[in-house]
């Protein structure tokens, strides 16, 4: 699903899902993907005045990994927008997990009505910025200014806009993508472009070599990345180090 569209194909016209009108529901939109050519139509849930867009007719669906694809699984009504903070969601995501512990009653449940949560696992955070338009705010944070992708590359005209809490949309870096001597990770972003460099720091040798694998076996795909990024001249690149399996993820 995705919160904006284009009215022409040209992708010209700019449509927010909350400037939406229900007498639009028979329009055919365009998918913010300039190369898919899915036919995108308003949507809304039952009971509910929010609305979104999805390519739900047969034989006019998305192409192949295309971001606005169902797997985008972001549904503004089942996360709570006011509680979202983007800096303490992201250090949050570099703290390791803690074991859970058991209930005495597990059978016991509270009663009451559930509480939506803000976005809080890097994918969630990920399918939000992707849902809606680059300009577009969340919370009032400015979605390009919280992830670096293709579509917000124009937001950052130099290393120093990179600097601080960021998600970054990356590939590998060619030819040589790792050095296992110094527990480091290469990769370039945004991925249109490769702009910028990036080097993935790890202080845990088994969780780099776990990342160094599951980039391997993965070589084509996205790999997006949750972290307080530097800029080291003398290298070249923005850095982060990576203290957490939860800030890191491949895109499939």
């Amino acid at each position: 699903m995705a919160m904006y569209v284009f009215k022409d194909s040209a992708r010209k016209v700019k449509l927010l899902a909350k400037d939406a009108f229900k007498e639009d529901k028979g329009v055919r939109f365009y998918c913010p993907n300039p190369t898919c050519d899915a036919h995108m139509h308003i949507c809304s849930r039952s009971g509910s005045s929010t609305f979104y867009f999805s390519a739900q007719i047969k034989g006019h669906g998305h192409i192949e990994n295309c971001p606005h694809y169902a797997s985008n699984n972001f549904d503004p009504i089942k996360y709570n927008e006011t509680e979202f903070d983007f800096n303490k969601a992201l250090l949050a995501l570099t703290e390791k997990s803690k074991p859970q512990t058991k209930k005495l009653d597990p059978g016991e449940h509270e009663q009451g009505p559930v509480v939506p949560k803000p976005p809080r696992t890097i994918r969630q955070i990920y399918d939000m910025c992707i849902a809606y338009d680059c300009t577009d705010t969340y919370n009032g944070i400015v979605i390009g200014t919280m992830l670096l992708y293709d579509g917000s590359a124009y937001m950052y005209s130099n290393a120093d806009d990179v600097i601080g809490w960021r998600v970054i949309e990356a590939k590998r870096d060619k030819p040589n993508f790792y050095d296992s001597v110094k527990k480091e990770i290469y990769l370039v972003a945004p991925i249109g472009r490769q702009k910028y460099k990036f080097l993935l720091r790890f202080d845990d040798e088994a969780q780099y070599k776990a990342m160094q694998k599951e980039i391997y076996a993965n070589k084509d795909n996205k790999i997006i990345v949750a972290g307080e990024w530097n800029f080291s001249e003398k290298q070249n690149k923005l850095s982060t180090t990576v203290l957490s399996k939860k800030q890191t993820k491949i895109i499939k």
